[in-house]
């Protein structure tokens, strides 16, 4: 339910998906797909109905409300008891079609607390490869998303700046000799 609801949940707040669409999207196998449907809606997460010559799946209130139990609001970075000082620098280009979803990406890393450079790198001082990864799983972006580890980025006291107002970092953190 999670893959095939989420990202249009997420990025429209419009609550209906048509198969057809889906199915050229994502290249999964249809007969696993429509079981997954009919379970669903024997659930009662989402009703099914024809539009046009479409197939449409909506989700229904019930299936809004364990949506967003189990929908992408709890992934949370931790944070370890001290800095190591490098930077963790996501970076992604996604395609144009897919601009929906590259939104929903652009959202979260910011509700995560990133730090954007430019429209597609953003920035964070902690270790958040899992967290990244299980995002662009879930977003279907994993060959469109790119982690890497710096220990320099021009211009950081500004970005470190931005963590700190945000408390995600702490002066505690930039005890180390080159932030002094």
């Amino acid at each position: 339910m999670f893959d095939l609801i989420t990202p249009f949940f997420e990025a429209s707040r419009i609550y209906r998906q048509s198969t057809r669409e889906y199915l050229q999207e994502r290249q999964c196998d249809r007969a696993d797909f429509f079981n997954k449907i009919r379970y669903w809606k024997r659930q009662g997460y989402i009703e099914l109905f024809v539009e046009g010559k479409d197939k449409y799946v909506e989700l229904t209130k019930k299936g809004k409300n364990h949506l967003q139990k189990i929908s992408l609001h709890q992934l949370v970075i931790s944070r370890p008891m001290r800095w190591d000082g490098k930077w963790r620098v996501v970076i992604f280009d996604v395609p144009e079609e897919q601009k929906a979803t590259r939104n929903i990406l652009r959202t979260k890393l910011k509700e995560l607390g990133f730090y954007p450079i430019q429209k597609s790198v953003y920035v964070y001082p902690f270790e958040c490869t899992n967290e990244i990864s299980l995002l662009s799983k879930r977003l279907y972006l994993g060959h469109s998303v790119l982690i890497m580890i710096s220990e320099i980025i021009q211009g950081e006291k500004k970005i470190i700046r931005s963590f700190l107002d945000k408390n995600i970092l702490e002066e505690s953190d930039l005890r180390q000799k080159r932030y002094r």
